[in-house]
């Protein structure tokens, strides 16, 4: 459990790069442009114990050109989907992330969705699509967070509740195949970051 891999995916201009360097960097550019390179921020944690090295990649606009491959979800432990508020169709299209995603890394993977850009959402609107939103994170047994990049609201929110649930979800994993060897896993809940790599 010392090296996770999370993946960020949605369609091309919701806002996955602009949420990781809000979250990592504490920086947003207003005209932040489609890059056609992954990129890669990387978080050390504690937790109860252990040095954890969370690497989070982004696709980086790459599934504007249908040129993601399986390579890029091989691994992954973890996922954030963001779709953006004022596109509902972008919400639509994550239930063809997470079906892509499952196919690959399996049914038992641990996803969060985030609907980004609420500071420019039509807050009429979002009750109209509130229902079939519940209703899908329901069935998924996922959360579902409102979120900005431009002002962070919910950012912190939906990053820890993705690590400490991937994190629990491995813990009870290697926990399980520990006791059968007669060992006991040691462990604490302290997230510490680290230096980041990544844009802006």
């Amino acid at each position: 459990m010392s090296d996770i891999k999370i993946v960020i995916l949605g369609e091309g201009r919701v806002g996955k790069t602009s949420i990781l360097c809000k979250y990592f960097k504490q920086k947003f550019d207003e005209g932040q442009k489609s890059t056609i390179n992954p990129s890669l921020f990387e978080k050390e944690v504690n937790y109860k114990g252990k040095k954890i090295q969370l690497k989070f990649w982004d696709t980086a606009g790459q599934e504007q050109f249908n040129a993601i491959s399986t390579i890029y979800y091989q691994n992954a432990k973890g996922a954030l989907l963001v779709y953006d508020v004022t596109i509902f169709e972008t919400f639509q299209k994550v239930e063809t992330w997470v079906h892509t995603l499952q196919e690959v890394v399996g049914k038992d993977i641990t996803f969060v969705i985030a609907g980004n850009k609420f500071d420019l959402s039509d807050r009429n609107s979002l009750s109209t699509h509130s229902a079939e939103i519940d209703g899908y994170c329901a069935k998924e047994n996922c959360k579902h967070f409102f979120t900005s990049a431009k002002t962070g609201y919910n950012l912190e929110e939906a990053f820890e509740s993705l690590i400490n649930s991937v994190l629990k979800k491995l813990e009870q994993s290697e926990g399980g195949a520990n006791k059968k060897k007669g060992r006991k896993l040691e462990i604490s809940d302290t997230i510490v970051e680290k230096e980041k790599k990544g844009c802006c």
